[in-house]
């Protein structure tokens, strides 16, 4: 079989089987630390300001990054040499974090680990290859399922390691994923898509004014907002005001990315089949806004955990789908472009989050961070009803 032709997903099993451990090893290189990061940041510098910060470094290279990732993977057909720079560059950024003592070589070390997650464009476009278009969704939902149970593990782990060998051996971790998942990269399928005329300047921006493209973008900005301020940013320094160890700050982050990860898995398959994906996009905005409204209202660890779980299920409602929404109404031969152009918009919210929140907690206090967030959340329920058509999957 020519592997440039459509095909089934069985054609590509092996593939696509490791395709799930590449993900695993990839993501987890990336999130061992993610537990501790803002409270190590903080422990560093003792500024909330540098925290926010630095964390904004992640989505800042990839907000640079995605677009030109893209179109230079469209343009030369290839996926592969990219997914196996993207694991040069996990083990790069955690090497950094292992010699970072301060506040701006932390900076570098996470822009670096955006770097490599800039990478995430064509994996996931590489990835979607091995399915016919009819399963685009499914497809997403799968890979992001993995995603999300190697968040689950590696920042469980990240902050179970911390605490018993220290801030700075999660990274040690993290190298050995990303060497591990250089090897394993090397041996998935490489589906070229057929020739298309050169990309132009003219169709690069033609593709990025996809009217469904923009609209899933805008939603992911606002989403990724919220996320990389609350669950990976502020919520682990308001538990440790509220006593948390460092373990513990790995355990909150589970009681987020486990239904977050059930949700992904069940928002692009079998949600999808009874409801509009308008209105899944509008209830995961919804929970979103009633966790982080909630956020600064508690005073103990316990109810904390309970309300990350229920922003987990509100980012993992609407992860799958604006992916789908990004490129399903897409010419295959410029769906790389077109997720870099996605990614990078809601790398957006990625950076400018983070960094807002942190001028924000140093100014005004930390419940100002969820407060903000909560009502993106809203804006982004509004904006689905009013932009998300009920068949958006027909729309071009």
């Amino acid at each position: 079989m020519n592997p440039s032709e459509p095909s089934a997903p069985s054609a590509y099993r092996s593939s696509i089987l490791l395709s799930y451990l590449c993900t695993l090893l990839f993501w987890g290189a990336v999130y061992i630390c993610m537990a501790i990061l803002t409270p190590y940041t903080k422990h560093v510098s003792g500024s909330l300001q540098a925290a926010g910060l630095v964390m904004g470094a992640y989505g800042l290279s990839q907000m640079i990054l995605r677009i030109p990732l893209g179109v230079l993977s469209d343009r030369w057909r290839r996926r592969k040499p990219f997914i196996l720079l993207g694991f040069i560059f996990d083990g790069l950024s955690n090497l950094g974090l292992i010699l970072s003592g301060n506040a701006w070589m932390l900076f570098l070390s996470v822009f670096t680990a955006g770097v490599a997650a800039s990478i995430w464009v064509p994996f996931t476009v590489l990835f979607s290859s091995y399915f016919p278009a009819g399963q685009m969704a499914h497809s997403m939902s799968m890979l992001m399922g993995f995603s999300r149970l190697s968040q689950i593990i590696s920042t469980y782990a990240g902050g179970a390691i911390a605490e018993n060998w220290g801030w700075t051996a999660p990274f040690y971790v993290g190298g050995v994923l990303s060497v591990l998942g250089l090897l394993l990269a090397n041996g998935l399928a490489e589906v070229r898509p057929q020739k298309s005329p050169p990309l132009t300047l003219q169709s690069v921006f033609q593709v990025g004014r996809n009217r469904m493209l923009l609209t899933a973008s805008l939603l992911a900005i606002l989403m990724q907002s919220a996320n990389f301020s609350s669950a990976y940013g502020f919520t682990p320094i308001l538990a440790q005001q509220l006593g948390a160890s460092k373990e513990d700050l790995g355990i909150l982050l589970f009681f987020y990315l486990f239904p977050n990860t059930l949700a992904t898995l069940l928002s692009g398959t079998i949600i999808r089949r009874y409801l509009a994906e308008r209105f899944i996009l509008i209830a995961g905005f919804l929970l979103i806004s009633i966790a982080l409204f909630t956020t600064p209202l508690v005073d103990r660890l316990s109810l904390l955990k309970i309300i990350q779980a229920v922003n987990g299920v509100g980012i993992g409602l609407l992860f799958p789908l604006l992916m789908s929404l990004a490129i399903q109404s897409v010419p295959r031969a410029q769906q790389a472009t077109a997720m870099g152009f996605f990614q990078s918009l809601y790398a957006i919210g990625m950076t400018l989050g983070p960094i807002l929140s942190g001028i924000f907690a140093q100014k005004i206090g930390l419940s100002s961070v969820f407060v903000l967030n909560g009502l993106m959340g809203l804006a982004g329920a509004a904006f689905s009803f009013y932009r998300v058509p009920l068949r958006s999957g027909d729309e071009t």
